[in-house]
């Protein structure tokens, strides 16, 4: 294929590709269509041929193979589920995009911590749910023998009715073969999320379970509260050293877990991995013995209730009571309808409850968005402008490269709704402007996309969507909520009635 060609992507399994819904490092995401039943998925796709004189490191081909391998063993309600693999040599004679194609469920509800609100977390009884969900998938993983090693937010994802889908099996382990059992030694996953054990001097090996339920604990901790308990666990984190001698305790947000809540929690983050507890342990804690109470249809509403009340879903979500807005977003929605029939009405309820279909019809799974009362090349610029000065000035490790979108671009978080996905009206312009960010001791990349919508109008608005390609989902979060609130862009961003 030749350098200024467009990509061209073969049909896997009967699917094809339409639009890109995420990535990051050697692979695209995108959301495939059968071309027969018109039933969806994703498809993961990975470049295994990147040039070593690029700088750009080249992917594990070993690891990605133990990755397919294991995906595709583990069939469980709380694990996405691989559904096809392909690879597409570089030489191929269609001259497709060679890589890896990994054909996966699509978790249309989108991220799980996608809809919490930093630093405010979700009510108990919904952490308790989700909890519940993650014990009885990583018990499913370990009972084949497999340690995940990267249970985080950003693995977390949500089905159409709500429940919890594990997914990324990339830094995945065999400890147990027909029998016998071994101790591992790689270092990995993400810093906050790691067990202390991992710190241990190289050569020396980590039981493979209680990394697992260290990952748990930080999960469980991050629905809490809304933030992670610290950086990394470590000597050179100062909140650690506190937790170590128990003086943590004593502080918000800790002291806002109270109970058996915070009992579970000390047993999840125990430093001693071989006292820590074990899922037998957890499922028989007096925390988990009492299930959640919350029904089915109140799932929605207990998920967002902190971006509800902080003010986030008028910006994403933007709801107007005006009679003219009112009948346009009818209009509309009964227009789209035909893109959301494949739900039942379990699902269409959980959906719409979360964000994940607008008032106005739009399927998006990103909720990190907001529109624009800008024609798109007026509110790139202003958009572009605003990032590249006054975020940049506030962080010298910021930098904001904006570039104008190609024609038929793709539509990120979006699936299949009218006007080209997610509410792309007619006319053009707009552009992406991608961002590197530090966040604490770590940092959040990604892509804002200025499209044309009419969503919320006939003609002259834009939609803009934030999305991460890495780094943690709160702080993205976090940097989403500070550019819709931002002075700077107060006549411009579109906030619906409260």
């Amino acid at each position: 294929m030749e350098a200024d060609e467009p990509p061209r992507y073969p049909d896997i399994q009967g699917y094809y590709l339409s639009r890109e819904i995420g990535g990051g490092g050697f692979s695209k995401v995108y959301r495939a269509v059968h071309r027969q039943t018109r039933g969806l998925a994703a498809c993961k796709v990975i470049n295994l041929y990147v040039n070593p004189a690029w700088g750009l490191g080249t992917p594990n081909i070993k690891e990605l193979q133990k990755e397919v391998q294991v995906h595709k063993a583990l069939k469980n309600p709380y694990i996405l589920e691989f559904l096809h693999h392909e690879t597409i040599k570089i030489d191929n004679p269609d001259h497709y995009t060679p890589g890896l194609y990994m054909l996966l469920e699509l978790a249309v509800g989108g991220d799980l911590f996608d809809k919490i609100a930093p630093d405010v977390g979700v009510p108990e009884d919904l952490a308790k749910f989700y909890f519940a969900q993650m014990v009885a998938g990583v018990e499913f993983i370990h009972a084949k023998g497999i340690a995940h090693r990267d249970l985080k937010p950003e693995n977390l994802l949500l089905a159409a009715n709500g429940n919890l889908k594990i997914t990324d099996f990339g830094l995945c382990a065999v400890f147990r073969h027909k029998g016998k059992t071994r101790l591992l030694s790689g270092r990995c996953g993400s810093l906050p999320y790691v067990a202390p054990e991992l710190g241990v001097p190289a050569g020396q090996g980590y039981a493979a379970e209680p990394v697992d339920i260290w990952g748990m604990g930080v999960v469980l901790y991050t629905l809490l509260v809304g933030n992670t308990p610290w950086d990394e666990p470590s000597e050179s984190s100062p909140e650690f050293c506190a937790y170590r001698t128990g003086e943590l305790f004593n502080y918000d947000p800790w002291t806002r877990i109270r109970g058996q809540a915070l009992d579970i929690l000390k047993g999840l983050l125990c430093i001693d991995p071989q006292q820590r507890l074990t899922i037998p342990g957890i499922k028989h804690h007096p925390w988990c013995m009492t299930q959640s109470q919350l029904r089915r249809e109140q799932l929605s509403e207990a998920l967002t209730q902190g971006i509800r009340q902080e003010g986030m879903l008028a910006y994403a979500d933007p709801v107007f009571r005006s009679g003219e807005s009112q009948a346009y977003a009818a209009s509309r929605g009964a227009r789209l309808a035909g893109d959301t029939d494949w739900l039942n009405k379990e699902e269409s309820q959980f959906m719409r409850g979360t964000g994940n279909i607008t008032q106005s019809g739009d399927l998006m799974t990103i909720t990190t968005r907001f529109w624009m009362a800008l024609p798109p090349n007026e509110a790139f610029q202003i958009l572009a402008a605003f990032l590249q000065s006054d975020v940049a000035d506030a962080n010298g490790s910021v930098r904001a490269v904006a570039a104008p979108s190609a024609p038929g671009d793709s539509f990120p978080g979006s699936h299949g709704t009218a006007g080209g996905g997610g509410g792309g009206g007619g006319g053009g312009g707009g552009g992406v402007i991608k961002l590197h960010k530090a966040a604490g001791h770590q940092y959040v990349e990604g892509k804002v996309l200025v499209l044309p919508s009419d969503s919320l109008a006939a003609e002259g608005q834009s939609l803009v969507i934030m999305q991460r390609a890495k780094g943690s989902i709160l702080h993205w979060r976090a940097l989403w909520w500070s550019v819709v609130r931002a002075n700077e862009l107060q006549d411009y961003v579109i906030r619906g009635d409260m």
